[in-house]
């Protein structure tokens, strides 16, 4: 009879659960590192609702200071303009910039007080109506 050898047989270790968890978790952290590198490659991030909620609110904030400092610019100004603090009159009915500007100076031409009155309110040409309310120079 004739012998035969056999060749030893290698067989594959059996995947355990904890293996199989382990595979995954590398491929999840592979693939992680992959998409960081990617997007600091390409100089893009991806802004979260807690991000876009904070840049909302700063620009928020920093409308709101331009708006209150040219408030305060356009105020300065008026104030430079004939060196005393304007009023606010609240225009009645039959009130017209003539007939104010009379009362504010009685013995003082109306005509430069009334081109004041148009040029702090931005009036132009345009009428005033009952209910407005109008920044007035006061003589000083």
């Amino acid at each position: 009879m004739a012998s035969v050898t056999l060749s030893p047989v290698r067989l594959a270790p059996a995947r355990t659960a904890r293996t199989a968890r382990t595979a995954r978790t590398d491929r999840t952290a592979q693939i992680a590192r992959t998409d960081r590198a990617r997007r600091e490659a390409s100089g893009s991030y991806r802004l979260t609702a807690r991000g876009r909620a904070v840049a909302l609110g700063a620009s928020v904030a920093a409308l709101a200071t331009i708006v209150v400092g040219a408030g305060q610019m356009v105020e300065a100004s008026s104030v430079a303009a004939n060196g005393t603090e304007p009023s606010v009159v609240v225009v009645q009915s039959g009130d017209t910039l003539w007939g104010i500007a009379q009362e504010i100076a009685p013995g003082a031409d109306p005509r430069s007080l009334v081109q004041q009155i148009r040029e702090v309110n931005d009036l132009g040409n345009r009428a005033i109506v009952p209910g407005q309310s109008i920044l007035v120079p006061m003589a000083g």
